[in-house]
């Protein structure tokens, strides 16, 4: 590689002002670039060199100001304020929050930009106030005229009420904001850098400030570099390549539809520098003091390089690649001269867990997330327990989120005794401040707890972690933080999202892996740039603002236009004089991802006049199959399974489902993952609906023990009434209504269960026996299976039996969801229902036998599941003395709410199309059956094996274990 940028500066330096700089500032836009040029001015002096001082263009703002810069929060909570104040709006902070981040982004870029608030926010049907426009030209004239005409009286709708309701009042919010700021002593960075940039005098510390590698100039940094320069303290030191600057030694204009304004240096298309007249900011303005001739400081990006395209199916192989990079060629040999830069630094982790070991000298710029440490899902959790974790008015914890915080790796340190016993009892006041506080002193427990094992990592974590939620619990103390709890655990996830703790290492030795921001000014001879997407590459690009595009181009604030300018440089000046490029983008479409290389990237193929070679990654290990395996019946599954003195239905079911599914469930008593309570599943959503069910009909048998049309009709014609009872169901199943999700779910609920008093009313009169708890109905199965005791191997290695059988007695039963008495209007005579409520789709085709019911096949097209479980209660009632004294008919019901529109809807299950009006009528049939079932299921010779039938696998629980 030919000399760096800071190479050429350094030497220039040592030159001019020879090795005493202890009077001289060196002002970068960042502070990476400054151990680079220090080091090159302690090589090149080749003698002891008095260091000038390294500043960035932020810290030489702060340095002539009192005002100090807020805090982001504390700057929305005051914005807020004075939106309040000004408009007469009583917006929460909560649903405030989001535009107060637009309208401070909005100042903030008004102020930096030295523009006119009261010009920019005047009335925008009131043309008239424009009188005085004559600083534009006749382009931003037009711009601005046609912008006006939309707002014009015979124009109207209600959204351009409201938008110029909002924009009367800006002009004031932006003063009263920055006045309450500055009684404060405090100020956003725009407010403070205009406040130093309208000082009639500063007092400079240094004889000579030195501007390197500036690019992007906004109002206030010219004027400043103006004032300065006239003083005779002010030197620049521009880094540009000819390429995208054919012309640097004359003025830099191009034609008025190329101008870009808003203070950009560098034009988003990479073919010239440009300007706005109007700003007259060209090289000449602030003169350079390098030679803008000399080709080899400014034409580099045309001499002869090796450029590679690599797509990617995902963002780990590139990772992955970057090891194969690093050690093709040697380039980790080259050190610092090698580069692997990250458009999307999500990828850092992956980057650093790929790096060869022979890569033993590396330095990392960017930080380590703190989102992605464990103290952080902590926090997370800690949140979601004393948010929405919380039940019986904060008394206690929801036990869904107390045991995932108990999972968590960090709770062991939160224990006192008794083991296990968490030190978290709800504050008696849950407030903002209370919540923060309580959790910052159990994060600070967490610090003092792993002190002794010296996890550098873990500390550095605890404690930004814990200085995150102080600057949070102070803010609400001093009654600035007023918000909800979603709003509040919102505002950490966002501050913990922009935190990060940085590597300690040497700076300027080993390969450097940085994001594109620290590459400013920085050469290398090899650089890998990763995650080179459209959408990376420029970053996160957007125009979200209060402010429309004509304003803000009329009156030279910041564009779209100016944000893709500025990344366009980052992207041509880390290339320019670089001679091994490799550049590397995610061609996949998902997840997000557009699959879509960067829009410079394409203009390098168009218009740099390099050959660029183009290669695709490739996986090339191909993905094992996993099958699940049976398991055998040993002695210690048998004498479990002789524990089992009672089976429910569903454990007969999930045996006939998936026999492999059955001994995780029942054998190995592994359980089922939580519902999150904050989502409805398809099960939550049934025990609402039985619980909602289930109250309104205790409610009408507690008055009545018959049932008639007048009781269901007043929850008909009451529908605050129903809505009550299923808020009431909801909260008995600990499942909360705060979000649109479930309040859809909820209005659902209550259509289904009107659905259901329609078609019980149709029924009237009857009378309900049981219902849930009170209904638990069981009889005694008695089968016989071989004896395990009396096991030989046969030759081909199976265990069998010859031996006499073993004779079993279990219990079997459950809990019925209604048991009612009506008439039979066929018979006349009382008849007994076992009635079942489903909430899901009703069977494509219909059960015809008893066999079929057995048939694991006919589980998702038939419910052959839901025919068992019905049988089989209706079996065990006809034969029950306590609920059929009279040996009354018993049939079984299934009630499909969702297809029980018709008026002649009867939920009577049917065998073969035929009603089933006694359900004994099959007895002998099924008990064969179920038998045969249970029998297999205790039968020794018979393995646990996995469904043949896949899609059953799909939902279920225990997928993972079998590898699918």
């Amino acid at each position: 590689m030919n000399k760096t940028f800071l190479e050429y500066v350094a030497e220039d330096i040592i030159g001019k002002y020879g090795t005493d700089l202890s009077r001289i500032a060196v002002v970068f836009p960042n502070k990476r670039a400054a151990l680079f040029l220090n080091e090159h001015l302690a090589r090149i002096a080749g003698q002891p060199v008095w260091s000038p001082a390294y500043i960035t263009i932020s810290d030489l703002f702060r340095q002539h100001t009192d005002l100090k810069t807020a805090d982001p929060i504390k700057l929305i909570c005051d914005i807020h304020k004075s939106f309040t104040k000004c408009t007469g709006i009583d917006e929460t902070l909560d649903h405030f929050y989001g535009w107060g981040q637009l309208l401070l982004a909005d100042f903030d870029d008004i102020d930096k930009n030295m523009a006119d608030a009261d010009s920019i926010f005047c009335n925008l049907k009131d043309i008239h106030e424009l009188d005085d426009i004559s600083y534009l030209d006749d382009e931003q004239k037009e711009m601005l005229a046609r912008f006006f005409a939309n707002f014009s009286d015979d124009i109207e709708s209600e959204l351009k009420k409201r938008f110029l309701s909002l924009w009367s009042h800006f002009g004031d919010i932006y003063h009263d904001y920055n006045r309450r700021l500055t009684e404060q002593g405090i100020g956003y960075e725009g407010a403070i850098y205009r406040k130093v940039a309208s000082e009639e005098t500063l007092h400079l510390k240094y004889d000579k400030y030195l501007f390197v590698g500036f690019n992007l100039l906004q109002k206030v940094e010219r004027v400043l570099f103006s004032r300065l320069m006239k003083e005779g303290k002010a030197k620049f030191y521009w880094d540009f390549d000819e390429y995208y600057m054919p012309s640097p030694s004359h003025h830099l204009t191009t034609s008025p539809s190329q101008q870009l304004s808003g203070g950009a240096l560098v034009s988003s298309a990479p073919t010239n520098l440009t300007t706005s007249p109007s700003q007259h900011l060209n090289i000449s303005d602030f003169p350079n003091e390098l030679d803008n001739t000399d080709r080899d400081i400014y034409a580099n990006m045309r001499r002869p390089k090796r450029i590679r395209f690599i797509s990617s199916p995902t963002e780990n192989a590139q990772a992955r690649f970057a090891s194969n990079w690093l050690l093709e060629n040697d380039r980790y040999k080259a050190g610092r001269k090698t580069a692997i830069v990250m458009c999307d630094e999500s990828i850092l982790l992956p980057v650093m867990h790929s790096l060869p070991p022979e890569a033993d000298k590396v330095n990392i710029t960017s930080g380590f997330p703190l989102a992605m440490t464990p103290v952080a899902s902590l926090v997370m959790l800690l949140f979601d327990l004393y948010t929405l974790g919380l039940r019986k008015k904060g008394t206690a914890f929801n036990p869904h989120y107390l045991k995932k915080l108990m999972a968590h790796p960090y709770a062991h340190y939160l224990t006192i005794s008794p083991p296990h016993h968490l030190t978290i009892s709800p504050p008696q006041h849950l407030t903002t401040s209370t919540i923060l506080h309580h959790i910052a002193t159990l994060i600070k427990q967490v610090g003092i707890a792993t002190k002794p094992e010296g996890d550098a990592l873990t500390q550095e974590s605890v404690f930004r972690m814990y200085t995150i939620l102080n600057r949070l619990a102070t803010l609400a103390d001093s009654g600035d933080l007023l918000v909800d709890n979603t709003t509040l655990r919102r505002l950490v996830s966002q501050l913990v999202g922009a935190a990060s703790i940085p590597f300690h290492g040497e700076p300027v030795i080993g390969v450097q892996i940085m994001g594109v921001l620290e590459t400013r000014n920085i050469d290398f001879d090899n650089v890998l740039l990763l995650s080179c997407n459209e959408g990376n590459m420029p970053k996160g690009i957007n125009d979200s603002s209060f402010i429309p595009y004509s304003i803000r181009k009329a009156h030279h604030l910041t564009t779209i236009d100016n944000k893709v300018a500025i990344y366009s440089y980052y992207f041509h000046r880390l290339l320019q004089r670089a001679r091994d490029i490799t550049i590397a983008y995610n061609n996949s479409t998902d997840n997000g991802h557009t699959g879509e290389m960067s829009r410079f990237m394409l203009q390098l193929l168009v218009e740099s006049g390099q050959k660029i070679d183009h290669y695709s990654l490739t996986a090339k290990n191909q993905p094992t199959p996993l099958m699940p395996k049976p398991i055998q019946k040993d002695e210690a599954t048998l004498s479990k399974l002789e524990e089992m003195s009672r089976l429910s239905p569903s454990a007969i079911n999930t045996y006939i489902r998936c026999k492999l599914a059955f001994y995780y469930q029942y054998i190995a008593h592994i359980k089922e993952p939580d519902s999150d309570p904050e989502t409805i599943d398809n099960r939550m959503f049934g025990n609402i609906f039985h619980r909602a069910a289930y109250l309104i009909y205790k409610d009408i048998t507690d008055h009545s023990p018959v049932i008639e049309k007048a009781h269901i009709q007043a929850y008909l014609s009451n529908r605050t009434l129903l809505a009550n009872v299923v808020d009431r169901a909801f909260e008995e199943e600990e499942c909360k209504t705060n979000n649109g999700l479930q309040i859809i779910n909820r209005e659902v609920i209550i259509e289904y269960i009107t659905k259901l008093l329609k078609i019980d009313q149709q029924l009237c009169p009857f009378s309900i026996l049981a219902m849930e708890e009170e209904a638990k109905v069981y009889t005694s199965l008695s089968f016989t299976t071989p004896s395990s005791h009396h096991l030989t191997t046969s030759p081909g290695g199976a265990l069998v039996s010859s031996a006499p059988t073993k004779q079993y007695n279990l219990t079997i039963g459950g809990i019925i969801d209604r048991l009612d008495i009506l008439t039979d209007k066929q018979t006349g005579k009382p008849r007994i229902r076992v009635v079942d409520y489903k909430t899901g789709n009703q069977p494509s085709s219909p059960i015809k036998s008893i066999d079929e019911i057995f048939d694991p096949n006919n589980i998702r097209s038939k419910h052959s599941n839901y025919y068992l479980q019905a049988i089989l209660y209706s079996l065990i009632v006809s034969r029950s003395k306590e609920w059929n004294a009279a040996n009354d008919a018993v049939s079984p019901a299934l009630l499909f709410i969702k297809q029980a529109a018709t008026n002649d809807y009867d939920p009577t299950l049917c065998i073969d199309k035929h009603p089933i009006s006694d359900v004994t009528v099959y007895e002998e049939e099924f008990l064969t059956k179920l038998k045969e079932t249970v029998a297999d299921m205790y039968s020794p010779n018979v393995p646990f094996t996995p469904t043949d039938d896949r899609k059953k696998c799909e939902l279920c629980p225990y997928r993972m274990l079998c590898g699918l």
